[in-house]
């Protein structure tokens, strides 16, 4: 399959690692950037040396040139789903970083040129490929704790003045929801299915002078099974932490608790002692949405759960700017 790249932010790793997985099935026939500082030079110049292609000096211009099977979209945050809508158009399958569209208006004109074009997107909620977190899905599905009746989902990162200046202003960066809390609302999504209501809200204290850009935000939810959850998602985790970020996630069953933190799962069952489970090596994500394409296995996020996930972190965006309770 014929692969490039547009943008070199995010969590285009995802994707390089796959296709350095996969060698005799993907190739990265090229890359672009989008918007200015979007593509570091480091980022590039590793790109050139590591897949032997060109950088091009405009997307558009390669998309027309390359024809490619897939792109992946990884720019500046507001323009993702702008260009992933083009992509689609033409006929391209999309692999973009969550979340997908920034508004709900886009994300219905994006699921719709889906349907017309016969392509595929989903957006780079990789968490369901971590170790941990599958081992945690996998025991959950096997009834270790019986049937879910509350979830709690964190996700915590250090914020310092090295964030580009875009997250200062709602209209690029799109909301710390929709960047960060978006993870926990696929977590939640994957173990607990759908939801019936949303409340959330959020705050820009403590964001270090970034404008409009929130430091904390937490969200309430009400499933349709009538379990419950909550989630918060922040920028301040201690600058001497160790470790990217702090994820976290507590399923508390009739039957026990699955939790996922540190890098590690651990069961709490009624029917044994604690414990801890084992890991397998971190899945490809990537390798795994290629392959789906063609009915080859299946990925762990299709392109509904994408859909649906993108629409729930909107819906909490706006529940939290208009302090409002919103049915889904």
């Amino acid at each position: 399959m014929k692969v490039v790249v547009i943008g070199g932010t995010g969590h285009i790793d995802y994707a390089l690692n796959g296709i350095k997985k996969n060698p005799t099935t993907l190739k990265l026939y090229g890359f672009a950037s989008a918007v200015p500082g979007d593509m570091p030079d480091v980022k590039a110049k590793k790109m050139s040396l590591e897949f032997n292609v060109k950088k091009f000096g405009d997307w558009r211009e390669m998309l027309d040139v390359l024809q490619p099977d897939v792109a992946v979209i990884a720019t500046r945050f507001d323009m993702n789903g702008i260009i992933s809508l083009e992509c689609l158009k033409r006929g391209i399958n999309c692999f973009t970083e969550k979340t997908i569209a920034h508004s709900l208006k886009l994300l219905n004109e994006i699921k719709q040129a889906a349907k017309d074009n016969n392509v595929k997107i989903i957006g780079m909620h990789g968490m369901r490929y971590t170790s941990e977190f599958f081992a945690a899905y996998e025991a959950f599905q096997s009834g270790a704790i019986g049937e879910a009746v509350m979830l709690y989902g964190r996700k915590s990162y250090y914020f310092d003045s090295n964030r580009p200046g875009f997250y200062r202003q709602r209209e690029t960066y799109g909301g710390t929801i929709l960047w960060v809390a978006v993870h926990a609302l696929d977590w939640f999504y994957w173990f607990g299915g759908d939801v019936s209501e949303i409340y959330a809200t959020q705050t820009t204290k403590g964001n270090k002078g970034y404008g409009e850009c929130e430091a904390a935000t937490a969200i309430s939810v009400h499933f349709c099974n009538n379990s419950v959850g909550t989630i918060s998602a922040d920028f301040l985790r201690a600058k001497n932490t160790s470790g990217h970020g702090d994820d976290q996630l507590r399923i508390a069953g009739d039957e026990g608790v699955i939790e996922v933190k540190y890098g590690k799962a651990i069961l709490e069952s009624h029917k044994s002692k604690p414990q801890e489970l084992k890991l397998q090596p971190e899945g490809d994500f990537f390798g795994d949405f290629c392959r789906s394409l063609y009915g080859e296995g299946k990925c762990r996020l299709s392109m509904e759960d994408t859909f649906r996930v993108s629409e729930m972190a909107l819906i909490a965006r706006d529940s939290a700017d208009t302090n409002q309770l919103i049915k889904t």
